[in-house]
């Protein structure tokens, strides 16, 4: 979080710390990953003295824009993006752009607007790694079904291509179907192939 606070060259740089404000727009708080971001970014807003102002867009991108929009609205310094749909809130982040908002995402990213820093993990290398482990662990030509992220999300394009990367030459991918990010969704697709998951 330093740099952004420390190396703006707008007015944000004139003000102190205590008066600055961080919107943040996470895609959801149904998710333990998303919680410990959320809990990440408390902890070190309380240690850099900054307010933080969270929007929870429980995976709806319509909502996401609106949140964000809400932010910019509310005059925050900073603003923390994790997208649910990279494409639906890129007009947000133009807006944001516009008024001179600096823009941060995180885990996926959006496909227009500028943006001062992306943080996230190699997607790509994350789906050739779970491919692999089934290839290792199952053997090759494994029969498997593909579970998928949000539709529209960067993170799901490119998780699913390392998947691909290792799967169209190692598994038989026998279907594909999205849970959404979301272990409930994904308990229940995984129940339609195999009723003894439960």
């Amino acid at each position: 979080m330093n740099p952004p606070l420390e190396n703006n060259s707008n007015s944000k740089s004139d003000k102190k710390k205590s008066d600055i404000v961080i919107g943040v727009s996470i895609s959801t708080l149904n998710n333990p990953f998303f919680v410990k971001i959320k809990q990440g970014i408390e902890d070190e807003a309380k240690r850099q003295g900054v307010k933080v102002k969270f929007a929870d867009a429980q995976d709806d991108a319509a909502k996401q824009a609106n949140d964000i929009d809400d932010l910019i609205q509310q005059n925050v310094d900073y603003l923390i993006v994790n997208p649910t749909d990279s494409d639906a809130i890129s007009g947000s982040i133009q807006i944001a752009n516009d008024q001179n908002i600096p823009v941060i995402t995180l885990d996926r990213e959006v496909s227009k607007g500028k943006v001062a820093s992306f943080i996230a993990s190699d997607n790509v290398k994350g789906g050739e790694m779970g491919a692999q482990l089934i290839v290792d662990e199952i053997g090759k030509d494994a029969k498997v079904a593909e579970l998928e992220g949000i539709p529209g999300a960067s993170a799901t394009r490119e998780r699913g291509k390392g998947f691909h990367n290792i799967a169209d030459k190692s598994l038989d991918v026998v279907s594909k179907q999205s849970a959404k990010f979301n272990r409930t969704e994904g308990l229940n697709v995984t129940q339609k192939y195999y009723p003894s998951a439960s």
